[in-house]
């Protein structure tokens, strides 16, 4: 931690998280390891004290074929302040 703060890095890497685990269940069922993250763009937006209970939601915005475009969001349930968002491209496996 930086002062108490959450690294950047592991925002972003929750991000990731969200928007490959959000794209594995765009089918309609939840199938791990069904498609590969390819690209998560992060915008950090406010610091994430260490300790901090918060709300994660990935949202499905587009399917095309395989690729599935989601967006995720790492909000405070208080207030509801945003902390950071992200866009990403899940590419699916054929056949997923």
């Amino acid at each position: 931690s930086h002062r108490g703060l959450c690294h950047g890095g592991s925002m972003c890497t929750t991000m990731d998280d969200v928007v490959g685990w959000t794209g594995f269940c765009s089918t309609g069922r939840c199938v791990p390891w069904s498609g590969f993250t390819v690209q998560v763009n992060t915008k950090l937006m406010k610091p994430v004290a260490v300790g901090s209970w918060l709300r994660l939601e990935g949202v499905v915005t587009s399917v095309k074929g395989r690729k599935v475009t989601v967006t995720a969001r790492l909000t405070d349930p208080d207030d509801g302040a945003t902390h950071c968002e992200a866009e990403g491209l899940v590419v699916l496996k054929k056949g997923a």
